[in-house]
């Protein structure tokens, strides 16, 4: 088993489908990703897993020297570097609705991510 290597919203990026296509280059999780890429417009409707693996870098973890994110620039991870955080828990304002909004729109694996916060927060 991999070490947690936690992104500045929890996620576990060893379980996150956008790292795991960028630092493997694993099929199946371009596979798992066609149906949301498609949905967002990153990637064409006749487009499969193959297109998907030609956009990486789509993320590179959020706390790599390059700092790559699919989405341009993660609002969580740039406000957790103002603040001087590891991740949102560490927030006296978590979960805010910034964190809430983003769980909401990516429910997959997301709330999982809000849970371990939570977790961190009651246990320090």
């Amino acid at each position: 088993m991999k070490p947690l290597k936690m992104a500045a919203c929890g996620l576990d990026c060893n379980e996150c489908g956008l790292y795991k296509v960028t630092s493997q280059q694993d099929v199946n999780a371009a596979e798992s990703l066609v149906g949301w890429l498609r949905g967002i417009g990153l990637i064409g409707n006749d487009e499969g897993a193959e297109a998907v693996l030609k956009k990486t870098p789509l993320c590179d973890g959020c706390w790599t020297k390059t700092g790559v994110c699919w989405s341009g620039n993660c609002g969580l991870r740039t406000c957790c570097e103002e603040k001087q955080l590891n991740h949102c828990g560490e927030c006296g304002e978590f979960p805010c609705e910034k964190y809430t909004k983003w769980v909401e729109i990516f429910v997959d694996g997301h709330q999982k991510a809000m849970e371990h916060l939570l977790s961190l927060k009651t246990n320090s």
